[in-house]
């Protein structure tokens, strides 16, 4: 009974120690938080299985294959190739939102009335002028649509053609 009190305790330990250490190892981004999600549950599952044991239940070995399961699932569903389009997909969408709203700000501090900003910019991240904004629109309900045109097509060096600004 000791001897297996004593195991317990040391995969306890030992996969806290691991989960740590993968956690404290991992890059930030995206796949930390699904590595921290899966260890914890590897943690849970391996304090819990003894338990499932003791109240009649032999599914203490189900769970883990369940997760495991789970992971091969979402392996054949997305690839590498895929997980990295869709991080793409969501780094250019936070950068266009953060351009949009720092333009803005901006460019108010000029023309207050400007109610919103639609900015296009390079999304190749093969590109060398990835980020580089390539057209604006400008919504602005005043009547200095050409003066604020000139001045954004200047402040980003853009052509006058590339700013467009209406109501």
């Amino acid at each position: 009974m000791m001897e297996a009190l004593g195991a317990y305790i040391k995969t306890i330990t030992a996969l806290t120690i691991f989960s740590a250490l993968a956690c404290m190892l991992m890059p930030e981004g995206s796949f930390r938080k699904y590595v921290e999600l899966v260890l914890g549950v590897l943690v849970l599952t391996a304090v819990i299985n003894p338990f499932l044991r003791v109240f009649g239940t032999d599914k203490g070995h189900m769970e883990l294959g369940l997760l495991q399961n789970q992971v091969r699932m979402e392996k054949s569903f997305l690839s590498a190739q895929d997980y990295e389009e869709m991080e793409h997909e969501r780094i250019s969408a936070a950068y266009g939102q953060v351009l949009e709203e720092r333009v803005k700000e901006d460019l108010t501090k000029k023309y207050e009335d400007i109610e919103w900003v639609n900015i296009t910019f390079c999304q190749d991240f093969e590109d060398e002028d990835y980020g580089m904004i390539q057209s604006i629109v400008i919504s602005y309900p005043g009547e200095n649509a050409g003066k604020i045109q000139t001045y954004a097509a200047k402040r980003y060096g853009l052509a006058e053609e590339a700013v467009t600004v209406g109501k």
